[in-house]
C-alpha cells in the first residue's frame, strides 16, 4: 500500500494535557527566541514553527477522549500560561469547602483533619474535556498542526531509533482493502503522551526493555457520572472525598463528589485493579455507592446526564520506566507520573510536558536531537517537585490495598511521619492481572452481591451509561479487540466466571451461548481488559481514528 510521507521536527502522539502543554510551551519558547533574534537582542537563527510540529489525537475532536475528576492545582497553569484567565480557561469552580468522610455500610464519619497532601482549598474544579479543547485552541493559534481523528498505530524505527509514526488506514472496504491509506509521519523526535497505558508507549517499552528492574505498572479504574440536580444540597466549589464503603476486603479505592455548578455535580469512584475479586465491577460499585444514604441524600432529586471511565496509573515512583531513548520521549500519564496520594495527575502531566519542551527547545537551538540531549528531560524531571512528590507517595497505593481502616490506616500513618517509608520496608506490587483469584477461592459457596433493578436515575444500567458517554465506532470496520485463544476463554469462564464481562465499564464483553461475544462499538478506550484479564488473553489495538467516546463535560 502506497503511503504519503510527511516530514516534521516533532510529533506529539496523543492530544491530552501533557502533549498540548508541551507543544504550547515549546512554541512559546521558540516565539520568544525568534522575537529576540529579530529585534537584535540575541544572536542566532529564527526557528520555523509552521507545519513543523504536529499533535495527533485519535478522538473525533480534541477533548473527546479526556476524562478526569478533575482538580487542577493552578500554580502549574500559571507557569504554562500566565494570562490563562484572560485567555478564557474554562474553570467550573474554585474549591472553597472540602471534607473527607469514612463510610460504613449505612453511616458516615467525618474525618476531622484533612491531610496536607489532600488539601484542595483554592484549587480548580474543571472538565478535562473542556480544558483540553481550550488548550487545543491555544495550540492552533501557535501554528501547531492539530490532527484529530488520527490514530498513530505504529512507531517507525531505524534500528532502535524512533524516526516517526504510521497513522491509521481509513474505511475498510468489502474487498478487504482500505479506502484511504494512513500516512508515514517522519520526525526528529516523537513525544508519547497517550495517557494511561498508551499503546505505542507499551510497545516501545517492551521493544527497548525500558522498564528493566522497575516495579510493574499498576492501575486504577475510575468511573464517573455527572448529575443534574433539581435541588442541590451542596454549594458550587464544594469537594467531598470518601473512603470505606463500598470497598471491602479484596477491593480498595475511594469515591468523590464535586459540585461543579449550582445544579450539577460529578460523582465518581476509583477502584484499584489489583483487586482479588474475579467479579470486580467498578460500575456496579458506583451504583452501590450512590445507594449509600450519605450519597443518595445528595443526588436523590437529580438525573444522570454524562458518563465516562478511564484507567489511571498508580504505580508511581517505583514503576517509572526510562522515559527517553533515541528519537523518543514519554510524558504525563504515559510516564506513570500520577500522584496517587493526592489523587492527581493533571498538574504532573502539564509540568512534565513543560520540562520536555524545554529540552526540545534546547535541541532546536543546538541542532542536536540525539539521545544524549533528550536524556536531559529525565534529569530535569528527577530534580523537579514531581519526583519528590512521587517519592513521598511511593508506598501509598500498596498500603491502601491492604485495607482500611486496618491495617492500611496504620501503614499510612507511619508514611505520613516518615516521608513515605513503610514500617517493614518498601511494599512490592504485582501486575494487576496476576492478583485475581478464582471464583471458588474468593467466593467459596457464596454468590456475588447483586444490585436492585436499575431505575436509570440512581441505579443506572451500564448500557444506559454507555449511551451517556456518546461513544461510537463504525460497526462495518474491523474490531479493534480480539481474543488470543478461545480455549483459554473457556478455562477463564469455568474458573473465573468471565471477569471481562463485569470489569469492563461499557459492556464490550458479553457471555453469549457459552462463549465471549465482543461488542467493540461500546468501547470507551479505558483498556481495562488489556490489564485485568487473568490470562492476558485479550488484545486491544488502536481502532480507526475518530472512534470511541465523545466526552463534552467530563
Amino acid at each position: 500500500m502506497e503511503r504519503e510521507v510527511i516530514e516534521f521536527d516533532v510529533i506529539f502522539v496523543g492530544g491530552g494535557p501533557a502533549n498540548l502543554s508541551s507543544a504550547i510551551h515549546l512554541t512559546n519558547l521558540i516565539k520568544k527566541h525568534n522575537n529576540e533574534v529579530q529585534e537584535g537582542k540575541k544572536q542566532g537563527e529564527v526557528i520555523e514553527i509552521e507545519d513543523r510540529i504536529a499533535v495527533l489525537e485519535k478522538g473525533a475532536y480534541f477533548g473527546a477522549h479526556n476524562i478526569s475528576g478533575a482538580i487542577l492545582i493552578p500554580d502549574v497553569l500559571s507557569e504554562l500560561l500566565p494570562d490563562y484567565i484572560e485567555l478564557g480557561c474554562p474553570v467550573d469552580a474554585v474549591i472553597n469547602n472540602e471534607s473527607i468522610y469514612f463510610l460504613t455500610k449505612n453511616g458516615n464519619i467525618k474525618i476531622p483533619l484533612t491531610p496536607s497532601f489532600l488539601n484542595n482549598h483554592g484549587n480548580y474544579l474543571l472538565s478535562l474535556s473542556k480544558f483540553v479543547k481550550w488548550l487545543s485552541g491555544i495550540a492552533e493559534s501557535n501554528k501547531i498542526m492539530l490532527l484529530d481523528g488520527t490514530a498513530a498505530v505504529e512507531l517507525l524505527y531505524d534500528g532502535n531509533k524512533v524516526i516517526g509514526v504510521r497513522t491509521d488506514d481509513k474505511r475498510l472496504l468489502e474487498n478487504g482493502e482500505y479506502e484511504t491509506p494512513g500516512y508515514i509521519l517522519n520526525s526528529k523526535v516523537t513525544v508519547l503522551g497517550e495517557g494511561s497505558n498508551g499503546t505505542l508507549r507499551r510497545s516501545l517499552i517492551e521493544k527497548l526493555n525500558l522498564d528493566k528492574n522497575k516495579a510493574p505498572s499498576i492501575y486504577e479504574l475510575g468511573v464517573k457520572e455527572i448529575y443534574e440536580l433539581k435541588i442541590n444540597p451542596l454549594k458550587k466549589g464544594e469537594c467531598i472525598h470518601t473512603l470505606g464503603y463500598p470497598f471491602r476486603k479484596g477491593l480498595s479505592g475511594g469515591g468523590f463528589i464535586y459540585c461543579i455548578s449550582e445544579n450539577m455535580i460529578a460523582v465518581g469512584l476509583i477502584a484499584h485493579l489489583s483487586s482479588e475479586d474475579p467479579q470486580l465491577d467498578p460500575h456496579k460499585e458506583l451504583q452501590k455507592y450512590k445507594l449509600h444514604p450519605f450519597i443518595n441524600n445528595i443526588i436523590k432529586d437529580g438525573k444522570p446526564t454524562h458518563y465516562g471511565a478511564k484507567t489511571l496509573p498508580c504505580g508511581g515512583y517505583f514503576s517509572i520506566p526510562e522515559l527517553t531513548s533515541d528519537g523518543v520521549m514519554i510524558i504525563g500519564d504515559s510516564a506513570n507520573l500520577v500522584d496517587s496520594r493526592r489523587l492527581k495527575g493533571l498538574h504532573t502531566a502539564i509540568k512534565s510536558g513543560m520540562l520536555a519542551a524545554e529540552v526540545l527547545f534546547e535541541a532546536f537551538l543546538k541542532g542536536d536531537f540525539s539521545s544524549l540531549q533528550l536524556k536531559k528531560y529525565e534529569d530535569k524531571l528527577k530534580r523537579s517537585w514531581i519526583y519528590s512528590d512521587l517519592k513521598q507517595a511511593r508506598n501509598f497505593t500498596p498500603a491502601i490495598s491492604k485495607g482500611l481502616p486496618l491495617p492500611g490506616g496504620i501503614l499510612l500513618g507511619f508514611q505520613m511521619i516518615s516521608g513515605g517509608s513503610n514500617i517493614t520496608g518498601d511494599l512490592r506490587t504485582e501486575p494487576d492481572y496476576s492478583t485475581t483469584k478464582d471464583m471458588k477461592t474468593f467466593y467459596g459457596n457464596k454468590p456475588p452481591e447483586t444490585l436492585p433493578k436499575a431505575d436509570d436515575r440512581i441505579i443506572v444500567n451500564k448500557l444506559t451509561d454507555v449511551y451517556f458517554s456518546g461513544t461510537f465506532h463504525d460497526e462495518k470496520q474491523k474490531s479493534h479487540i480480539r481474543l488470543k485463544d478461545k480455549n483459554t476463554c473457556n478455562k477463564c469462564i469455568s474458573e473465573y466466571s468471565a471477569p471481562c464481562t463485569v470489569f469492563c465499564p461499557a459492556c464490550v464483553y458479553e457471555l453469549y451461548e457459552g462463549y465471549i461475544k465482543i461488542n467493540f462499538s461500546n468501547c470507551l478506550h479505558c483498556k481495562t481488559c488489556d490489564l485485568k484479564c487473568p490470562f492476558q488473553n485479550i488484545v486491544w489495538e488502536l481502532p480507526e481514528g475518530g472512534g470511541g467516546p465523545r466526552y463534552s463535560l467530563q
